[in-house]
């Protein structure tokens, strides 16, 4: 919220308490101290799904793209890309626009290319599925209000309106604390019924997931409670 980067220690802190309980991590933004993040994770081992921050403001925007490049290019742990988080969503920018990015990001680099999106977003602009090489879908129904049970048939629907294209789950979780929305309930338990029913459920599909998130983070609290 005040705009302030982690610092390199403490991101590296934080890549060495994951080294050897998950494979890769995913980022959001490519510019600063998160432009780090590359070289830090190879030391301890660890993949990385590289992101560009894309919003409306399309001078960072330029920025986020060349130096999500110049990563991709430059560490040989950067496995995948993603060219924006939600963009869609939040209506940043017209489809177009963020096809444009991920149109130059894909001539320039050698990794699959994506973006993220809820699974909806997907169903409504299908248009989009040309310009990645595989659909990165968030799932977390919390917020969606819906019951732990309901969950999985999202995806579900993704994977049959887009048979052809790979799919990578770029979030999925379900909080152990917060308010109830709708039908969704925030409790240790939901989120560990939640969890194991995703993670049984990737294992048969053979899908690559990243779970949100690996570390609590507070400052959220003032914008999504």
């Amino acid at each position: 919220i005040a705009g302030e980067d982690p610092t390199v220690a403490q991101i590296d802190a934080d890549l060495k308490l994951l080294s050897g309980t998950t494979r890769a991590v995913r980022t959001y933004s490519s510019v600063g101290t998160l432009g780090e993040i590359p070289a830090l994770a190879r030391k301890h081992g660890l993949k990385v799904m590289l992101g560009s921050w894309i919003d409306s403001d399309r001078e960072r925007n330029a920025r986020e793209v060349e130096a999500t490049i110049r990563l991709a290019n430059g560490d040989r742990n950067v496995t995948r890309i993603l060219v924006g988080n939600e963009v869609v969503l939040r209506g940043d920018l017209p489809v177009e626009d963020l096809a444009a990015h991920l149109d130059r990001v894909r001539a320039a680099t050698r990794q699959p290319v994506s973006t993220a999106e809820p699974w909806h977003v997907w169903i409504k602009h299908p248009e989009l599925v040309a310009h990645v090489d595989f659909i990165t879908v968030h799932m977390l129904p919390y917020w969606e209000g819906v019951e732990v049970e309901a969950a999985v048939a999202k995806l579900a629907a993704v994977q049959a309106a887009f048979p052809g294209k790979p799919l990578v789950i770029g979030e999925v979780g379900w909080p152990s604390e917060g308010r109830t929305r709708e039908s969704a309930v925030a409790t240790t338990a939901n989120e560990a019924l939640f969890l194991r029913r995703f993670l049984a459920y990737a294992e048969s599909q053979r899908l690559e997931y990243f779970v949100m998130e690996a570390f609590d983070q507070p400052w959220k609290a003032a914008a999504e409670g």
